[in-house]
């Protein structure tokens, strides 16, 4: 089971590449995004967001170790449950830093939260493609 939880709403120009990723997702995992919303402060952002995760779980941060896709690939194979998270337009707690057990940085550019998302099942996508050994990633 993968947990996307993100701050916000998608964007209405990027819901149909969300849809196509989870479509695709669908057929080798159970998928789930959970949409919050923006709240007063950082923490209380930060507090909604972990009470949703499930699992292992990952929170995305620009500080975070970067993987390569056969990285990722690997790391989508620590758990039956995987929460990932991503934070709105201020970022992340730093309580949900530390609560989380990795932190995963998709680039050292500064990448809007919902084109993060579109990134993020991309990798998933991959991941899984990676793992079934399928031609869809090419090196």
């Amino acid at each position: 089971m993968i947990k996307v939880i993100a701050v916000g709403k998608i964007a209405p120009h990027l819901k149909e590449a969300q849809e196509h990723y989870i479509n695709r997702l669908k057929k080798l995992t159970d998928i789930e995004i959970v949409e919050v919303k923006k709240q007063k402060t950082k923490e209380d952002e930060g507090k909604l967001l972990l009470s949703k995760t499930k699992g292992f779980t990952i929170a995305l941060d620009e500080r975070g170790k970067e993987l390569t896709s056969k990285e990722f690939a690997k790391l989508l194979q620590k758990s039956r449950h995987i929460s990932f998270v991503i934070g709105g337009a201020d970022g992340l707690s730093e309580n949900v830093k530390k609560e989380s057990d990795t932190l995963l940085s998709l680039s050292k550019l500064t990448l809007q939260h919902d084109i993060a998302r579109i990134v993020l099942l991309e990798q998933i996508y991959r991941g899984f493609q990676i793992i079934k050994g399928t031609p869809y990633h090419r090196e």
